[in-house]
């Protein structure tokens, strides 16, 4: 324990054994100085526990000290607590040993604020150069879903009011241009963040580019991985002036998504997961699986359902170990990964698997870093961004509580205020497993008779194509699709904006699909909905398809462009 306090204090505070000084303090008898530690200073003696938090507060670390003076009962159940310890002194140390591993030193965090920063622009980056590429396709003026439109809408029916709830750069200009500007200048920001310099400047510009582009992206951006990212490049512009607290800041935010996904498996009530035979379903049915999730899915059950076990421990216990010491947090860590990186082989979810895995950064230490990274250099605003982190997390515990007690009291209160700012949110995936699945093809037609699919490059289409790999790119279409199939077309309206866009043939839409009609229009357009399922072994090995498709329903019925035409009585001249 000297170790530790003097990794705290440095040169600040001298250590002795008492058998050295005894002789300078005669009115302290041997066994006194034998039963708990003392502290000289100019100030005084002290011993006990207000010895040994004095002793942390010459370092710096004046949190317990201030408990001590100021909390009431604190220091009587402190020095208790002290009198104990030292009466067990060889049981505790084994304990501790056990849980923050065989060497006590204080645990430093340049070098682990700075890889999160570094993980957290780098995903940044996939999911601005993602967008990028997609927003004119998306909302862009001649996209599926323009931007402009939306929010002519949200002004006519919020007026000024619309500022707050829909935070955006698009209310000055939500031009093609404009969006692409926009993706730029965050591309360009999480590229400083990764250079290292001005991080906190570049992490904001970062945060408020993405922030702009959820405003304006409508259904094509409502995943919560853009919230999550979000979220973290407020923690990175907090990491880059005060690691500690920066760090403590991950470390909520990595609880609350891991234990609210696994909450609301329980919450929901869904009997796939309370059987154990979600993970059957799962790798068959989730959005854009790989090629692994066909052999995945055909895992003997008992291994399954084993996983679907293992996989609630990992979301609703080990979160817990956040907030333990070090050998605790690392067993919660490799946890965490482990799941990561199986939904990362088994499905494409694009940059979401790899920030998760940056967030489990937070639960190591620098010492536990490759001494390569060059840690977080401190250019000051540390108190600024300490009272930032404790807004910030406040604000988290609020949601947490209100996601898990689901008080309506709780949701008028400060959490909807700051919502649109997206500082803290709630999480929770594959609350409901989906059973079965179906995927929508969309057709089009010159005649109506002869009918062409269009082509989707990642969502399962033409049965003997393998699922394919888009991490860490997101073809956020393509995802659509898949929630589109769940429901109606009047629950998704914005299919019949993409039939239409289809059938006037807008290059930008287009863009994102393979047109069969080469640029040309079709007369008319629609989506057939199809049963989809993967091969068994024996079907694979016969026909070498991937997935079976059942028969046809249809989904939207063919719709056609309708020209107005004008007609009049003939002009009779008397």
């Amino acid at each position: 324990m000297v170790a530790y306090a003097a990794s705290v204090t440095g040169d600040a505070v001298e250590y002795r054994p008492y058998q050295e000084v005894a002789s300078e303090y005669r009115d302290i008898g041997a066994d006194q100085f034998a039963e708990t530690i003392w502290l000289f200073s100019d100030s005084g003696r002290s011993r006990g526990a207000d010895a040994a938090f004095r002793t942390l507060a010459a370092g710096g670390a004046g949190f317990w000290q201030a408990l001590y003076r100021c909390s009431p009962g604190f220091a009587a159940l402190a020095e208790a607590a002290y009198r104990w310890t030292a009466r067990h002194r060889g049981s505790c140390l084994a304990v501790c040993r056990v849980l923050f591993g065989g060497r006590l030193v204080r645990a430093e965090y340049t070098i682990t604020a700075d890889v999160l920063v570094r993980g957290i622009a780098l995903c940044g980056l996939a999911a601005f150069v993602s967008l990028w590429w997609q927003i004119d396709g998306l909302a862009g003026p001649g996209g599926v879903l323009p931007a402009g439109e939306y929010l002519d809408a949200v002004r006519d029916a919020r007026g000024l009011e619309r500022y707050w709830l829909l935070p955006t750069f698009f209310w000055i200009d939500a031009s093609g241009p404009a969006l692409q500007v926009v993706c730029a200048i965050g591309t360009a920001a999480t590229l400083v963040a990764l250079s290292g310099r001005w991080r906190c400047v570049a992490a904001l510009v970062a945060y408020a580019c993405y922030l702009s582009l959820l405003g304006a992206g409508q259904v094509f951006l409502s995943y919560q991985w853009d919230i999550l990212l979000i979220e973290c490049f407020v923690v990175a512009a907090i990491l880059a002036r005060a690691p500690a607290a920066g760090v403590w800041l991950t470390r909520l935010v990595l609880f609350r998504f891991m234990f609210l996904s696994g909450f609301v498996k329980l919450a929901s009530g869904d009997p796939t997961w309370a059987d154990g035979t979600a993970l059957g379903y799962h790798f068959e049915t989730q959005p854009l699986p790989t090629a692994l999730a066909w052999y995945a899915h055909h895992s003997p059950p008992v291994l399954l359902e084993w996983a679907a076990t293992a996989t609630l421990f990992i979301e609703l216990v080990l979160p817990f170990c956040v907030i333990l010491p070090r050998n605790p947090r690392l067993v919660a860590a490799a946890a965490f990964v482990l799941l990561e990186l199986l939904i990362f082989a088994t499905g494409n979810y694009n940059f979401f698997n790899v920030l998760t895995v940056v967030l489990c950064v937070a639960l190591l230490d620098d010492r536990l870093l490759p001494g390569w990274f060059r840690g977080v250099q401190l250019v000051g605003g540390r108190t600024a961004a300490r009272v930032a982190a404790g807004c910030v997390m406040v604000l988290g515990i609020a949601v947490t509580v209100e996601s898990v007690a689901r008080q309506p009291w709780f949701g008028s209160g400060l959490t909807q205020i700051v919502r649109p700012l997206r500082l803290a949110n709630p999480y929770g995936l594959f609350a409901v497993m989906t059973t079965r699945r179906d995927e929508l093809v969309v057709e089009g037609s010159l005649d109506g008779d002869t009918w062409t699919a269009y082509g989707f490059p990642f969502k399962p289409g033409d049965p003997s194509r393998a699922p394919g790999w888009a991490t860490p790119h997101q073809p956020r279409l393509d995802w659509q699709m898949w929630f589109a199939a769940l429901t109606t077309p009047e629950r998704a309206p914005w299919t019949y904006d993409l039939a239409f866009a289809l059938l006037e043939a807008r290059p930008a839409v287009i863009g994102l699909l393979t047109d069969p009609f080469d640029g040309a229009r079709p007369t008319y357009v629609r989506i057939l909905r199809y049963p989809y399922r993967f091969t068994t072994p024996e079907e694979k090995a016969r026909t070498g398809d991937w997935w079976v498709r059942g028969a046809a329903t249809p989904w939207l019925p063919a719709i056609r462009l309708r020209r107005p035409v004008v007609t009049h009585e003939p002009l009779t001249l008397e």
